[in-house]
């Protein structure tokens, strides 16, 4: 990974962990201050919301990285193509808007506050642009962005918001914010672009069709993820919804290290793959890399935090102790997910093969939805953790299947070796340390430090591909900084 893919890697993960971060912070205090039901009824009304985004949206954000990817260097093509996607993306959302107010104002006669001032939250969407951003691949002012606008909102949040009666200006700062960074988006945009006026018809003739088809995977997964809580309450119990959400979010937190990748690399491989002379060898020779890179922060990670969820648990909710076995058993996502993010997001997106790309998903999610309804009605959240990891292995499997004759990613090499032998000796060591350690946070640190330790010992000593080439840059950059 050459210094601007790094640079963008390290940006765009510090802004997934401050993402992280900021909620952990503000739940206790918006849950003393605000109160359960006002949070709970704005979470409702921006689920509703959200599937009117999603689609007004349509595949924006992902087509539109890829395409000015595409065109970066060619400063007209760059502008005209520009302009016609953000034109095309604020009809689209200026329509959900609209019939997002009629829906709520026909379907819902309660709590309207609710809906009417999240709905501004539609605005922010309309006008974002990170996705250009993302393709000329400055990371650094995205992320810069992001960050500065999430922080800004919870310091806001918790200056100003005291009572359950402060939920509408709750509401408002939230969607301020995001208008606020917006607005700084804007400002940055000038050194990029020059003002162009476009065709509305031709913005539609040239890139509907393509953002549609990126639409069909988004809204498979965003309705699978979804389907799951809804089958749970449905054929299980409420109590259960609450255990799969729970224990999925805290699994799929460790994966914001890993799909950042995935950010990082699709305006790369999307640039490469269509103006460089050798552009498919190269895009194959990132995307073997990304992989490695992958399934060495994934494999540690899915089997670490196996080892310690349930004494972790033990401290952080006891009150729910089937959250270890949950999390135990939805770990093996983590590596799933992993690698069907290098293989769709980072190749299959960029290079064109969208149609390809939305049958895995689709296929996820009809297997999904199949093995949900067998196994949900008898084992509720356990149910619906296979069924999810069943799903994620046909999509993996499947654009594994669908690449292979574009790619070899050589599962058999060296490096992958030492990831197992790295992992299972962590593993040991943890499991080992949460049978003798008594329960507690100190405890948990120990062991989470101790894996660690292991794991980089085992590829220090084997000296691993990746790891060697890590080191070597920072050392080449630290004696170019002391000379």
């Amino acid at each position: 990974m050459d210094k601007k893919l790094l640079k963008n890697y390290i940006y765009n993960i510090l802004y997934q962990l401050v993402k992280i971060v900021l909620p952990l912070i503000l739940a206790p205090y918006t849950a003393t201050h605000i109160g359960v039901s006002p949070l709970g009824r704005y979470q409702y009304a921006g689920a509703i919301m959200n599937w009117f985004i999603l689609f007004g949206v349509l595949g924006v954000n992902t087509y539109g990285n890829r395409q000015i990817a595409k065109v970066r260097d060619d400063v007209e093509l760059r502008n005209k193509t520009f302009f016609e996607i953000f034109y095309m993306q604020i009809c689209n959302m200026i329509i959900a808007m609209i019939a997002y107010y009629v829906f709520v104002s026909i379907v819902f006669k309660d709590g309207m506050m609710y809906y009417y001032l999240t709905g501004f939250t539609m605005l922010a969407t309309m006008l974002d642009i990170t996705w250009f951003f993302y393709g000329v691949e400055d990371f650094k002012k995205a992320s810069l962005r992001n960050i500065i606008v999430k922080c800004l909102g919870v310091f806001l949040i918790m200056t100003f918001c005291k009572t359950p009666d402060d939920i509408w200006l709750y509401i408002l700062i939230n969607v301020g914010s995001e208008l606020f960074g917006q607005a700084i988006m804007f400002l940055q945009l000038r050194n990029y672009l020059t003002f162009q006026r476009v065709s509305l018809r031709d913005a539609y003739r040239h890139h509907f069709k393509a953002t549609f088809q990126l639409f069909v995977p988004t809204i498979a997964i965003s309705v699978y993820t979804m389907l799951d809580q809804t089958m749970v309450g449905t054929l299980y119990s409420k109590d259960h919804v609450q255990y799969y959400q729970t224990s999925m979010n805290i699994v799929k937190m460790f994966l914001m290290l890993i799909t950042s990748i995935g950010s990082v690399m699709l305006p790369r491989v999307t640039n490469v793959f269509y103006n460089d002379a050798n552009g498919a060898e190269k895009a194959e020779a990132y995307i073997g890399t990304t992989m490695k890179i992958s399934m060495l922060l994934a494999f540690p990670m899915c089997f670490g935090m196996m080892s310690i969820a349930k004494s972790f648990m033990s401290w952080y909710i006891p009150v729910w102790p089937i959250l270890g076995d949950l999390i135990m058993l939805g770990c093996p996502v983590i590596i799933l997910i992993s690698m069907s993010n290098v293989t769709g997001i980072q190749y299959m997106v960029p290079t064109g093969m969208y149609n390809r790309y939305s049958a895995s998903v689709i296929a996820g999610s009809c297997v999904n939805f199949a093995i949900n309804l067998i196994l949900i009605p008898r084992y509720g959240a356990y149910g619906a953790i296979i069924g999810s990891i069943i799903a994620e292995l046909t999509v993996t499997t499947l654009q594994l299947l669908m690449i292979r004759s574009k790619v070899k990613f050589h599962f058999l090499q060296r490096s992958y070796l030492i990831y197992i032998i790295g992992t299972a000796l962590m593993s040991a060591v943890v499991v080992s340390l949460t049978k003798l350690f008594p329960i507690g946070t100190l405890y948990t640190l120990i062991e989470v430090f101790a894996g660690m330790a292991v794991y980089a010992a085992v590829l220090l000593i084997s000296r691993e591909e990746l790891t060697m080439k890590a080191l070597g840059a920072l050392h080449r950059r630290g004696g170019s900084a002391n000379a």
